[in-house]
Order: structure tokens, then C-alpha cells, then sequence
């Protein structure tokens, strides 16, 4: 989603665009209270987010204009693991052998070595809200907006779909197929030529990439785990039978 903000912006659109993951009340309310610590210190801007989802639901509720929505849609194991990098704050340690990890919003500081990132997936396991991709769009999107993404089908081969609802208009993009389809996409959606991705905060390229890449060639997940996430009606209104049978492969 950086990128997708990014790209936007690099077009100056003169238009306001916000990057948020959350509006409902629950969830922002969640998210205050756990950074409200950090007000008056270095890590006081990471209260904005919570903020400024704030003061756009309030936006979004008067229904008085109409939104344009744009969301990625990632399979939701890698979608977990990233999400939860995203919220580590890593330094690499004698000669990149070791990792102090530290997370203010999962309540950790550990040391890890490369070989050895066991102990850091079973934080993943006991740390992260693992189904939160799976109730996303319920909470995040038809709850406010009214739109219910899983109507209707949504066309694989095209990797993009455009749904209309009563005061937004809402681009879902599969991820994988985000590249090959974003200038079309776009075009459609927002009328805009020459759209291209600027690409940002992508977890290969970051300091923490040679733990991230351990990370994900050694974690194994549990049969009931795997079932989770691929038996949801997200994974199977996204993604295909054959798709989830080499997602299951590629995780179990």
C-alpha cells in the first residue's frame, strides 16, 4: 500500500490522498491506547496514523461526497509474516550473525541468531492477531461503507475488480498481479494516463531482508493453521483451487 500511496502522490493529483489501514472505532481506539506512551517522545509520530483515521471517519460518516477506496489483496500467510516484520524494529549484530529485535507494539526484545530463528517464529505465533486478513474487509470496509467485496466473482485473470457502493467506489488489486495491471487499473478507475509504481518499503530490500528471507525458508505452519487461512471464503474468493494448493505447499 506505500507504493500504491507513493505512486499516487508522485503524480501531483491535487487531490488529497490518505494511507490508512484501519477506520473502524474498535480498532482505532485499539491503536491510540497502545501508542499514547510514545506522546512526547522520538516515536510520537507513530500516533498519527491512529489520528488521522480518526478524523476521516468522521469525514466518511457525514456522507456528504464520494470516496475513492483502492486496496491490495495479498494471500494471508504472507500477508502475516509481513505485517508482522513490519512491526519489528531489527539491528543486525556481530557481522550479521545475530538480530536484537525489539518490538514495542508485540512486547518483545530478543536476540536471535540466522541460523537459528525459532524462538522469533514462535513469537509470530503467539504475538500476531493471525486472522485478521480473513475479517478485514467485513470490518474495515462493509462496515463503513456498506460495500461487501465477496459479491459477485472476482476476475483472476483480470487481477483487478472495481466495486461500487452507495458513497464510495472501491479498486481491489491482487497483489501478485499488481505490476502487470496497475496502469490499466488505474486508468480505469481514477481516469488517469500513465500511472506507474514508484516502489516503497518492500521487506526484501530492508536491513532486516537476510533475517526475513531465514525467517520464511525455515518456518513451518501447523495442518489447523494452514486450514485456516486457505479454508476462509477470503483465500477461496481470491485465490483459485490450484493457487491454494501451491500456497499450502509452499507454507506446510
Amino acid at each position: 500500500s506505500s507504493t500504491i500511496h507513493a505512486s499516487l502522490q508522485a503524480l501531483d493529483l491535487d487531490q488529497a490522498i490518505y494511507h490508512v489501514h484501519f477506520l473502524s472505532p474498535g480498532r482505532v481506539r485499539e491503536i491510540e491506547q497502545q501508542r499514547r506512551r510514545f506522546f512526547r517522545t522520538e516515536k510520537q509520530g507513530l500516533l498519527k496514523r491512529p489520528w488521522l483515521s480518526e478524523l476521516l471517519l468522521e469525514e466518511v460518516m457525514k456522507k456528504d461526497r464520494r470516496w475513492k477506496l483502492i486496496s491490495l489483496v495479498r494471500e494471508p500467510v504472507a500477508r502475516n509474516i509481513s505485517t508482522f516484520f513490519e512491526n519489528l524494529e531489527v539491528e543486525e549484530r556481530r557481522g550479521g550473525t545475530v538480530f536484537n529485535i525489539k518490538s514495542d507494539y508485540y512486547g518483545f526484545d530478543v536476540d536471535v541468531e540466522i541460523e537459528n530463528v525459532q524462538p522469533l517464529i514462535d513469537l509470530f505465533f503467539e504475538r500476531l492477531v493471525h486472522d485478521r486478513p480473513l475479517t478485514w474487509f467485513d470490518d474495515e470496509i462493509k462496515a463503513i461503507f456498506g460495500i461487501d467485496v465477496f459479491e459477485g466473482m472476482f476476475p483472476r485473470d483480470k487481477g483487478y475488480k472495481i466495486v461500487a457502493g452507495e458513497y464510495a467506489d472501491l479498486l481491489l488489486i491482487r497483489l501478485n498481479e499488481l505490476n502487470q495491471c496497475a496502469a490499466v487499473a488505474f486508468r480505469e478507475f481514477l481516469g488517469i494516463d500513465g500511472f506507474s509504481l514508484v516502489q516503497t518499503n518492500v521487506g526484501s530490500n530492508k536491513d532486516y531482508a537476510p533475517l526475513y528471507k531465514a525467517f520464511k525458508k525455515e518456518i513451518r505452519l501447523p495442518e489447523d493453521y494452514v486450514n485456516r487461512m486457505y479454508d476462509s471464503r477470503f483465500a477461496r474468493y481470491y485465490f483459485s483451487v490450484e493457487e491454494i494448493r501451491q500456497l499450502r505447499e509452499t507454507w506446510s
